[in-house]
């Protein structure tokens, strides 16, 4: 005769296992899972790549540099500027992808090399995600001094 087993009670995950715990002290990461990637308002890799002032080489050391960094230093020494929401558009050249008008965190990644390249993105948690790469800084635009 087949004893037939209880079933397996759902182990339920505690808030804390669901999302990691993010702080200050967290170390910031980085994606282009949204990267616009085309010659627009924003430029693509390519562009940046063949462009004679190296802005994807810039880019890659700022990356490796706030890698070591804190969300807290990122933040401080300004190598990452948070705005806020996605800028108006008497500020901003670009337009906010319809699949990230929730995003609250926009900013930008400063200080490539020169002194107009940015790339724009959000900060979500620990992750920076890359959206546009600005060479003439058009994502939030300051008024000229």
């Amino acid at each position: 005769m087949v004893r037939k087993r209880k079933p397996v009670a759902q182990i339920k995950r505690s808030v804390e296992t669901l999302e990691p715990n993010i702080t200050t002290e967290t170390h910031i990461v980085f994606s282009l899972k949204y990267l616009r990637d085309i010659d627009d308002i924003g430029q693509s890799l390519i562009t940046w790549s063949e462009d004679e002032q190296k802005p994807l080489l810039g880019l890659m050391n700022k990356v490796q540099h706030i890698s070591t960094l804190t969300i807290a230093q990122a933040l401080q020494d300004q190598s990452i500027k948070i705005y806020g929401n996605f800028p108006a558009q008497d500020a901003s050249d670009f337009k906010c992808p319809p699949n990230l008008t929730n995003e609250k965190q926009w900013g930008v990644i400063r200080n490539i090399g020169g002194q107009k390249a940015r790339v724009a993105g959000f900060l979500k948690g620990s992750t920076f995600y890359v959206v546009y790469l600005d060479k003439e800084h058009r994502f939030w635009k300051s008024a000229k001094r």
